[in-house]
């Protein structure tokens, strides 16, 4: 799938304006010929998250100038990606408020490379994939809007996440 300059995105600007009293987080979805980088998190008694499968991504921090470095961070620590020099921004969308963390707001921006590479994994990570986006089957079953694929299940925010991109870039799954 390749994406269009304007595909619809709600912002293609970079900035998120934050208020103090908010926790913030950016995800980013890498994509490339009709696949998406997805991750199993590593399980951990300090993760809420710990053994999902996910999109690369991660808590904002004082060092991070804008919200979009958070996701170009995340990225490049989790999965050896390099946004800053190997991708397109597209753009991104949101917020999302994970299920158990009201106070949180998490956005999505997503990037475009123009080949598959390899990854450089990092200890949060159990195992990360290339993902065929028509391997996805998406189903409602599971705690609101679910995809299954081979390795799993894709549900919660993440799953929220993919469904809206599909939206966005009116790509289809089974």
């Amino acid at each position: 799938m390749h994406l269009p300059e304007a595909v619809g995105w709600e912002n293609t600007s970079e900035i998120v304006h934050m208020s103090s009293d908010k926790e913030y987080a950016a995800v980013a979805i890498v994509f490339c010929d009709d696949k998406l980088v997805v991750e199993k998190r590593t399980t951990s008694k300090d993760d809420p998250w710990s053994g999902q499968f996910s999109l690369p991504g991660g808590h904002y921090t004082e060092g991070d100038e804008i919200l979009k470095s958070t996701a170009i961070r995340e990225t490049f620590e989790e999965t050896g990606i390099d946004l800053k020099r190997n991708a397109k921004y597209l753009g991104h969308f949101g917020p999302f408020v994970p299920g158990n963390r009201q106070n949180m707001q998490v956005y999505a921006y997503v990037f475009e490379i123009p080949k598959l590479v390899s990854f450089v994994p990092s200890s949060e990570s159990e195992y990360l994939t290339w993902l065929e986006l028509s391997e996805l089957e998406r189903s409602e079953e599971f705690m609101g809007i679910s995809y299954k694929f081979k390795q799993g299940i894709i549900w919660g925010l993440t799953a929220r996440v993919i469904s809206k991109f599909l939206e966005l870039s009116k790509h289809r799954t089974k």
